[in-house]
């Protein structure tokens, strides 16, 4: 879609916080008030692209991080800009069909001449500061936007939800799984898909847990966006690139796991804030720091003292405090979910009652995911206790466990949520328990590893193997599994195969061993009882380890089947998660 790019100049007035945050957050002149305000009520406008000309950064998206500064604009800094600004309009050109320019009389000069080289149609906004601001607000309502999605969390319902955390699950919606070849050479060429777009209609969560540390890590839809890329000048539709319908959450949280082993948290309270702000969150988790045992530095590890460990708890607690202060005052549109760590259950009992007096009514337990089946029972349970005794009852999640064993106890204790990625994850990292059936039993994925695979590869160079002879293995034995799916070939054909297969990547101590898992794999043909899309449409593919699009779909089937269970309100029978 060709799009109407707006530009704007930048504001003297700006937050004054460290670190980056987005322009649209950084500034805070009138005309980026009116565009926070659209859009606390609003749906961004598809068709709408918004950039920045600042004397310290040039010409650039709104979305892009910028740091505290103070330089201003003059007619010479804007002129001696004219010759970038001209080339970045033109690259602009190619996917816009208009220009419409909110600039001051000094900005003017830098891109009058670019403007004048595009050929797309052009509008200067005009008069004074009220008459721009009535032009940009007819701007962003010219074409019809949806209203934002703001989903209401309830506590003490009974309905116990699940979040699945995303970590770039995309896939390649038209992978050619018989000629194991993608439909194009990059994603972009391939429209990959988020694994829960792809599901539909089947539905696998309550909502989506989304990790500020795509910034960090550059990895995902909350990528840090370079100054100029289509990325930094329009927010990506996040509810529909998880394939979110109108009763699913968008659930953000900070990313603790990645900045774990550093002293402090690498994103800022603010940061947070106008992350979550800026992308259209409906909850939003305040920064916390885990208060880990050891960490790491490379090969080295380090205990943490008792005190060290008790400075990050008290550091989450004050990160919370200031976190809802930020977003009261923001008058955000998202809920503030506060994090807490703590160091025994009395402590993370006591602060429940501190963050219900800093205002949260939406709680988030961190620090779980080390704790023993025991220890998790005696936190949960002075969690919740507290919790019941207060006014109003807070939403309580509990951050990255599912615990099976204790699922019984979290619902009678009426925890509201969870999130966790086991299930996903056990169809690529369990030797025997990868395809959770329909029957609830699970089931080992027959593994078919790729030739084309560096990591193979280097492997198989180093043991002088014959990579032309076993890439013709290779391709017999994905031949055969697919005959067998059409009944064409039998079970101890295919078994073989793959077994001889299998003894040239250096797993021989392993190969006799899956031999009675791969037999039941194929005598009981599990995809067959699925009626999930994947399994409909996959078959056998389901069931072959190999590559992440066969094995990413696998635990999104894996998920669904968790969450038909937990939807049904009944305690998981399955094989407990390691």
């Amino acid at each position: 879609m060709d799009k109407r790019l707006l530009i704007l100049s930048c504001a003297d007035r700006k937050r004054d916080s460290g670190g980056l945050l987005p322009a649209l957050d950084r500034y805070d002149g009138q005309a980026y008030r009116v565009i926070r305000n659209f859009l606390r009520d609003y749906q961004w406008p598809e068709d709408v692209s918004i950039a920045v000309l600042s004397a310290e950064y040039g010409l650039f998206g709104i979305l892009k991080g910028i740091r505290q500064y103070d330089k201003r604009m003059d007619r010479a800094t804007a002129t001696a800009r004219a010759a970038e600004c001209s080339t970045i309009l033109s690259k602009w050109a190619a996917s816009h069909r208009s220009v419409h320019v909110a600039l001051g009389k000094d900005y003017l000069p830098a891109v009058q001449p670019g403007l004048e080289m595009i050929p797309l149609e052009s509008q200067l906004f005009t008069g004074g500061i009220g008459q721009k601001l009535h032009q940009i607000k007819s701007f962003l309502s010219e074409n019809l936007s949806p209203r934002r999605v703001n989903v209401q969390v309830e506590s003490g319902t009974g309905h116990f939800s699940y979040f699945l955390p995303d970590w770039d699950d995309l896939l390649d919606p038209k992978f050619d799984f018989n000629g194991d070849s993608f439909s194009g050479a990059s994603r972009s060429e391939r429209q990959d898909k988020h694994c829960s777009v792809l599901m539909h209609p089947n539905r696998m969560s309550d909502g989506i847990l989304v990790s500020l540390a795509q910034q960090g890590v550059q990895k995902g839809p909350l990528r840090q966006p370079g100054g100029t890329e289509p990325s930094a000048l329009s927010r990506p539709p996040l509810r529909k690139h998880y394939g979110l319908s109108s009763d699913q959450y968008l659930f953000g949280d900070c990313g603790a796991f990645t900045y774990v082993n550093e002293k402090t948290p690498t994103i800022s309270v603010d940061q947070a804030v106008a992350l979550y702000e800026t992308y259209g969150f409906d909850l939003g988790a305040s920064v916390d720091h885990i208060p880990v045992t050891v960490v790491r530095n490379g090969d080295d590890r380090r205990e943490l003292s008792v005190e060290e460990r008790q400075d990050r708890v008290n550091l989450t607690r004050e990160n919370a405090r200031l976190f809802i202060e930020s977003a009261k005052q923001r008058k955000v549109g998202f809920t503030p979910v506060g994090t807490i760590q703590a160091l025994s259950p009395e402590q993370y009992a006591q602060f429940v009652r501190d963050y219900y007096e800093f205002g949260y009514r939406h709680l988030a337990i961190g620090g779980l995911v080390p704790q023993s089946d025991v220890e998790v029972g005696k936190t949960i349970r002075a969690v919740m206790k507290v919790a019941e005794e207060l006014h109003e009852r807070p939403w309580i999640h509990l951050f990255g466990i599912y615990r099976p064993r204790l699922q019984e106890l979290f619902r009678h204790l009426k925890v509201d949520s969870f999130d966790s990625a086991s299930y996903f994850r056990k169809a690529w990292l369990r030797s025997d328990q990868n395809y959770l059936a329909s029957n609830g039993q699970w089931y080992a994925a027959v593994r078919v590893p790729m030739t084309s695979d560096g990591r193979t590869r280097r492997r198989l160079e180093m043991m002088d193997v014959d990579i032309d002879e076993l890439r013709v293995l290779e391709r017999e034995v994905l031949k055969l599994l697919a005959q067998y799916d059409n009944n064409q070939a039998t079970v101890g054909e295919v078994l073989e195969a793959v077994l001889e297969y299998d003894s040239h990547l250096a797993r021989s101590s392993e190969t006799e061993s899956m031999r009675a898992k791969y037999r039941r794999t194929l005598e009981d043909r599990p995809w067959l009882s699925c009626h999930c899309t994947f399994c409909v449409n996959l078959g056998i593919h389901m069931l072959i380890f190999r590559g992440a699009n066969r094995n990413k779909r696998r635990g999104a089937h894996n998920t669904l089947m968790l969450y038909g269970n937990l939807t049904q309100g009944m305690q998981d029978n399955c094989a407990q998660p390691t």
